[in-house]
Order: C-alpha cells, then structure tokens, then sequence
C-alpha cells in the first residue's frame, strides 16, 4: 500500500495509492508535520484502497475474455494499431475460439503452452511468434492497461498476474535458403516507361523499401533539403529514414499530382492501395513467368548489397531491421565477398611463406662463407 517515512527536522512523508476520474491508479506523496497527522492520513488511504480493490475484484472476476475483447482490447486495436484489419483480429479470433469463454483469471501460463504447441503443429515460427505477440498485448492490456494515441490508459486491472510472463515465443530457424531475387537480365529490362507499374518496381528495387512503406509514402514525408525520406509507420512501429538517392527523386517528381492529395503514388486523386494488377502487367510485359513477387525487389535491394561488400550493421540500417536474424537471411549472396576475403588470406600466406624461404636461404648463405673464411684463415 505505501509507507509513512520520518524525515529530518521532525517531517513525515506519507507514500500511497489513489484512483483519478477515470478509476486508474496512481502513485502519491504527502508530507506531514505531526506523526499524528500521517498516521490519519496513512489509515484513511489504506480504507479507501482497500475497499476499492474488493469492489474492482468483485466487478472483473466474472469477466470473459471474449467480454474483455468485445468492450476493450478491440476498440482500442482498431484505432491504434496498423495490422489489425490486414491480420490481427483473424489471430484473435482464433484465439477467443479456444478461450473465449473462460474468465480471464482462469487462464493460466500452462493453458498458453497447450495452444502454442497447438498452433506449432499447424503453423511455422514466424506465424506462431505473430500470435502470441498478439495475445501477449492482449493480456498486457488486461494486467496493467495500454495507451492510445492520445496517451490515454486504457484497461488494466482484470488480473492480477499475467499468463504471458512466463511464456516464451519459438526462436525462427535460420534461413536455409537464399530468397528470390531479380537477374541481372531481369534488372536492366526495367527502364522508366511512364507508366505506374515500373515506377513503382524501380522504386522498391532503388529504395529497398517495403510495399506498405511505398503505398504509404507522402510528398510531406520528403526532405529534398537533408536529402531523406522519412518513414513514420513501419513494420516493427518503429520510424527511420531512406537516403534520397538521385534516382528516388526521378521516380518522384514523375509521379502526377494532386491538390487534395499527398500520396506520392496516387491515381486520379486518390492513393494507390493495391498493386497486384499492376505487378502481374509488369511481369507478362518482361516476359517474367516464374514466382516473383514485388516484395523479391527488397530481397534484390539486400541481397545486391550483400554482393558488392555492404557490412550487415549498414544493410540493417539502409533496410529498416532490428535483428540480425531478418538481415542474416542474404548472407547466401555473401560468398562473393567471402571468397575475396580468403583470396586475400592467401596472398598473405603466400608472401609469408616467400619471405620465410627468403630468410632461410640467407641463413644457409652466410653459414657457407663462414666456413669458407674460417678455412682460408
């Protein structure tokens, strides 16, 4: 609950717990002059907390997790969070399909580990890690409440213990194969035609750039001035920024422009949302008949970096990774630059070796015309 402190020149401070407007709890401090006063004061907090938590006990105990999801977690991830429409609300759903009719201070961490290893037997790492980061929000948002955008609480206090602290999520295995890239042949087929579909391959293939990330792009997001573009949503909701290379700001200031749009690539005024129809065009007019996705033009921008001696730290910085997991993935393509690594190993070999030899000759040398001078003398 909080403690009563004796300071100097007869001062007690008195630490404790109240609830705003809002029913959330906070910390707070009050200083006393008289250890009568404190331990007033200190007593009447104490009633107070306690009687609010047997009531907020008794009124979320019965709560559902599928009654959580309706009244809180889901309005709050529709309006804060990117993924949820694309991916997010199918995940809980599966979620709640299993425990949705459970209170929520019934599911235990044990309850957790028979779903994961559930879902580990339908469903790859990545997949499986996607999900319980979603269930550990979750219960995040259960336990101790999550922020808007605003900056406003919400949720926090359903359980007393998170389930999820004691889950861990499967590592991803290391890549056993290098991803589809873009031939060289294939590369230089893409020449600036005007039309929507290439400007959009070179753009990705230039910038490395995630489809999301391009759709998304706006003219206010470019500073022609520092030369950067700066990415304010991404996929790991964290921003960064491109170098406006020369080429970038080409594509740029081709693309049409609107009074009541921002978008870099808009059409008729409104942003482009979708490019499938647009890709499939692109790979029949190149002749392209093999699976190749626009998200390959990332793989090419990595894997071409890999190739001509780009340090992984550099790679992770020009194409947005936190971990070296994601950027270890183009390491295949990295063997050219390896291989010069050990034709310089070998140089090296070799010149130690000829300088041995030498020094070896010039020891058997000069024994020999020591032995010559000895003689003579």
């Amino acid at each position: 609950m909080g403690a009563i402190r004796r300071l100097s020149k007869g001062r007690y401070r008195v630490n404790y717990y109240y609830w705003d407007e809002h029913g959330f709890r906070h910390r707070g401090r009050k200083w006393f002059h008289s250890r009568e006063e404190s331990l007033a004061f200190y007593a009447e907090r104490v009633r107070e907390y306690r009687q609010r938590k047997a009531a907020g006990s008794r009124q979320r105990e019965h709560v559902t997790a599928a009654g959580f999801a309706a009244s809180v977690y889901v309005p709050w991830a529709a309006a804060n969070k990117r993924s949820w429409e694309r991916a997010e609300k199918y995940i809980l759903r599966h979620f709640l399909a299993h425990f949705g009719k459970r209170r929520l201070t019934e599911i235990s961490p044990f309850d957790i580990e028979k779903w994961k290893i559930e879902l580990q037997t339908k469903k790859g790492a990545a997949s499986v890690r996607r999900s319980l980061n979603l269930v550990r929000s979750f219960f995040k948002a259960a336990h101790v409440g999550v922020k808007d955008r605003q900056g406003q609480k919400i949720g926090g206090g359903f359980i007393g213990i998170n389930p999820m602290s004691a889950v861990s999520s499967p590592q991803i295995p290391p890549p056993t194969k290098p991803p589809t890239i873009l031939t060289p042949d294939e590369i230089a087929a893409l020449k600036p035609d005007g039309t929507r579909g290439v400007d959009l391959a070179l753009f990705a293939l230039r910038s490395g750039m995630r489809r999301g990330e391009i759709l998304r792009l706006r003219h206010s997001h470019i500073d022609p001035v520092a030369e950067v573009i700066y990415i304010p949503h991404t996929k790991n909701d964290e921003p960064r920024t491109v170098p406006l290379h020369p080429s970038l700001k080409e594509i740029i200031d081709r693309q049409p422009k609107y009074d009541a749009c921002d978008f870099v690539f808009a059409w008729n005024g409104k942003p482009v949302k979708d490019c499938k129809t647009t890709w499939r065009a692109l790979k029949k007019r190149l002749g392209i008949t093999r699976r190749l996705r626009l998200h390959d033009l990332r793989h090419t921008f990595g894997s071409y970096l890999a190739m001509n001696g780009v340090d992984i730290d550099e790679r992770m910085a020009l194409m947005g990774h936190k971990s070296y997991i994601a950027a270890r993935i183009y390491t295949h393509y990295y063997t050219e630059k390896l291989r010069g690594s050990l034709d310089i190993l070998s140089e090296a070999y070799e010149a130690a070796e000829r300088s041995a030899k030498g020094q070896r000759e010039g020891q058997k040398k000069g024994s020999v015309e020591d032995v010559a001078e000895r003689a003579v003398s």
